[in-house]
């Protein structure tokens, strides 16, 4: 059994790596089913292939790991080929399970992780939807086979 989660206070910022990255200061966070199902070791293997396909920083865990998959907050910085988002835009976004989770200050996420929040959220509500509404919304797609296509004029 693993022992409760606890607080890191010696973590280093994040930085951005690659050109399509953006910085997000997190104001808000939510655990999914998944998280807790990682912090007992689900998926370790697939997941340590998928950082280092190489195995080249091999490591028998992937411990000390971030839980966390969704978060609202707003841009920081922001990479080189970014031009979407700017300092101080409000932005939810879903990371993969591969990367640093969001129960964290800052996260570094790719454009394509993040998109802007919707004003009429808060950051609470914002931070509670990302990856609820992605496996919803893939449910419904590739289980459901519903499209644009075979659902035009229907409601």
């Amino acid at each position: 059994m693993f022992d409760a989660p606890r607080l890191a206070r010696d973590m280093a910022l994040p930085a951005i790596r690659f050109p399509n990255e953006v910085v997000i200061r997190v104001h808000a966070a939510s655990l999914n089913p998944m998280d807790l199902s990682m912090r007992s070791g689900y998926g370790a293997t697939a997941l340590n292939m998928k950082r280092d396909p190489l195995k080249l920083n091999s490591a028998d865990s992937e411990f000390p790991l971030t839980l966390g998959r969704d978060a609202s907050g707003e841009v920081m910085e922001c990479g080189l080929s970014v031009s979407y988002f700017k300092p101080g835009d409000k932005v939810w976004a879903a990371i993969p399970p591969w990367k640093q989770g969001t129960l964290s200050e800052f996260v570094v996420a790719s454009g394509n992780e993040v998109s802007f929040k919707p004003k009429c959220l808060s950051h609470t509500e914002a931070a509670s939807l990302p990856y609820v509404g992605l496996t919803a919304w893939s449910a419904i797609n590739k289980v459901g086979g519903l499209n644009k296509e075979n659902c035009a004029g229907k409601r």
